[in-house]
């Protein structure tokens, strides 16, 4: 499918009011409609016809359409499966779905680049296709948003393999060492942005870069915006096959490091 790519935002966005978000209840969402703006949902999809239409309806019945004027971008990284028919019978039932397909596969990152940078509204919310968290945490990170331009949903008890668990440690190690920032969870993908940051972080980072999920939140707190990260559930992964593994999680950790210096050395401290 072809797409156009949206120009940065430098308008000021509009604040988050956390105080009428009940994020104890999966119902919270109906108390803040008033003052929540609309918000850009961004999911990346590769090869999940066990569960990407459950993903899609429940991530849409709890978070757009509960705020109006909010889309939600799906990226279909040309998956081999029965994806792309599950997904155009979801657009066709619900006008709030964009699908986007690059021409080939790039992998995770650069089908999470295509949709941020399609993205229209004023904030943007990125979650993963797989299900490994719950929708209602989005009302989590609302409650903090106010006062912040980033705000991680960090997973509290990771239902991951140790591999996936020592490469969070050692990315939390390289930030701390070369940015001298501590992020809990860089990785998580559970972040809600302002557009405005979003896009001056990302043109700080390589478009060939492997995980710009790692990096966003890197650059935004070295860069001196607001970042804050709240805890989430983690849930086990119980559909489809995590397609980085053993040798080649090893490479993407070694390619990942390697970028996260690369972009410390060319990256400026402060906002401007």
């Amino acid at each position: 499918m072809k797409t156009e790519q949206e120009k940065p935002d430098a308008a000021t966005t509009p604040d988050i009011a956390p105080t009428q978000v009940d994020a104890s209840s999966s119902t919270s969402g109906a108390t803040a409609l008033e003052t929540l703006p609309p918000v850009s949902l961004v999911m990346p999809v590769f090869n999940e016809e066990e569960i990407v239409e459950k993903t899609v309806r429940d991530f849409h019945r709890e978070i757009i359409r509960k705020i109006p004027g909010s889309e939600f971008i799906i990226v279909d990284d040309c998956s081999a499966d029965s994806t792309p028919q599950i997904l155009a019978k979801l657009a066709g039932e619900l006008p709030e779905l964009r699908i986007l397909r690059p021409a080939r596969n790039g992998g995770h990152g650069k089908a999470l680049r295509l949709g941020m940078e399609n993205s229209k509204c004023d904030w943007v919310f990125h979650a993963d296709s797989d299900y490994q968290n719950d929708p209602t945490d989005f009302w989590k990170l609302v409650q903090k948003a106010a006062d912040n331009d980033l705000v991680i949903g960090y997973r509290q008890q990771r239902q991951d393999p140790f591999l996936r668990l020592a490469v969070t440690r050692g990315v939390r190690l390289v930030n701390l060492f070369l940015f001298g920032v501590y992020l809990r969870d860089a990785n998580s993908p559970f972040k809600l942005v302002r557009k405005n940051c979003l896009d001056s972080c990302l043109r700080e980072i390589d478009r060939e870069a492997f995980a710009p999920s790692i990096l966003l939140a890197s650059v935004a707190r070295y860069r001196g915006y607001r970042v804050e990260e709240v805890p989430v559930r983690h849930l086990p992964r119980l559909t489809g096959v995590c397609s980085i593994r053993k040798w080649k999680l090893a490479k993407a950790c070694m390619r990942t490091f390697w970028e996260i210096l690369s972009i410390r050395l060319r990256t400026r401290r402060h906002r401007g």
